[in-house]
């Protein structure tokens, strides 16, 4: 009885480590991703925001970026943190 609560303990660490690592992979790869944003985020570049809006970047500064999304004759000008960005799909 004493050696089964002994495998459970060992079981449930190594649970708990194996969910501690994949969310600290998540972590990094969210940071590496976010780096990546902020080097390459230029005028023109086509993004795609965490609302899954897609836009081309009019001009942005430090903190907050102008998209504009939409169509020929049917487009709106968003103003979005720079944080919201998920991803760049052209540079």
């Amino acid at each position: 009885m004493d050696m089964n609560l002994k495998l459970e303990y060992i079981i449930l660490i190594i649970l708990a480590l194996m969910f501690y690592f994949y969310s600290l992979k998540d972590d990094i790869n969210r940071k590496k991703n976010k780096k990546f944003i902020k080097e390459n985020l230029k005028i023109g570049s086509k993004i795609i925001t965490e609302s899954k809006i897609i836009g081309e970047v009019v001009e942005f500064n430090k903190t907050d970026c102008l998209i504009i999304s939409g169509k020929d004759d049917k487009f709106s000008y968003i103003l979005v943190k720079i944080e919201s960005i998920e991803n760049i799909i052209e540079i």
